[in-house]
């Protein structure tokens, strides 16, 4: 995962609304304590802000369908932690701040709503 381009940067607060990018999908995220020139830069994690609506698809089909407001996304992917639970989406690796339904497992699909992605480099 690596930073594919800034869509705003605030240089007093260093914080940036950065594209995020594994080659093949790319998603919007805030970034604290961060320079411009970050571009290219390795991201170290990407957790979730408010997940909501978890719940298991039968269709295993990578998604990222962005919502209304500006953070907001649609998310499709597969399980890969559970104790401290991780999605991925294509190569990207979101955590999220919610408990998973006890039913999902490992390796399954799901899909789930998160009000803001927030990454680290």
């Amino acid at each position: 995962m690596f930073v594919k381009g800034i869509k705003d940067y605030d240089k007093f607060s260093n914080e940036a609304d950065v594209i995020v990018s594994d080659g093949q999908y790319d998603i919007l995220c805030y970034c604290y304590q961060t320079s411009y020139h970050c571009i290219g830069n390795m991201v170290e994690n990407i957790t979730s802000l408010f997940a909501c609506e978890i719940m298991r698809v039968d269709n295993n089909n990578f998604c990222i369908d962005k919502l209304d407001t500006y953070y907001s996304y649609h998310l499709q992917g597969e399980i890969v932690n559970i104790e401290k639970p991780v999605i991925r989406i294509g190569n990207l690796y979101i955590n999220i701040d919610s408990h998973l339904p006890k039913d999902i497992k490992k390796g399954e699909w799901i899909e789930l709503k998160v009000e803001r992605l927030d990454c680290s480099l």
